[in-house]
């Protein structure tokens, strides 16, 4: 079954001293799954972690659909210190 998991992803491009940081909300089976969806939704340099699992409320407040499996979506601001 897919979960929701909130993920910070870092893209590094060349000659670019800092990497770009991005925060997005994943549809996948686990943990280490969330990453490979977040890096390949960010594209070639993406590192990800995930940072943790996302609440029923929270999956229904980003709109995700537990059933397709891969959704991303990136957030304008991180908030998930509930």
């Amino acid at each position: 079954m897919n979960k929701g998991y909130g993920v910070t992803v870092k893209v590094t491009q060349p000659g670019d001293p800092e990497p770009t940081t991005a925060p997005l909300v994943v549809v996948a089976r686990d943990e280490r799954d969330a990453e490979i969806v977040a890096e390949k939704a960010a594209g070639p340099n993406a590192r990800a972690e995930t940072l943790r699992e996302l609440t029923e409320d929270e999956v229904l407040e980003y709109g995700l659909d537990r059933d397709a499996h891969g959704t991303a979506k990136a957030l304008p601001i991180l908030s998930l210190n509930r």
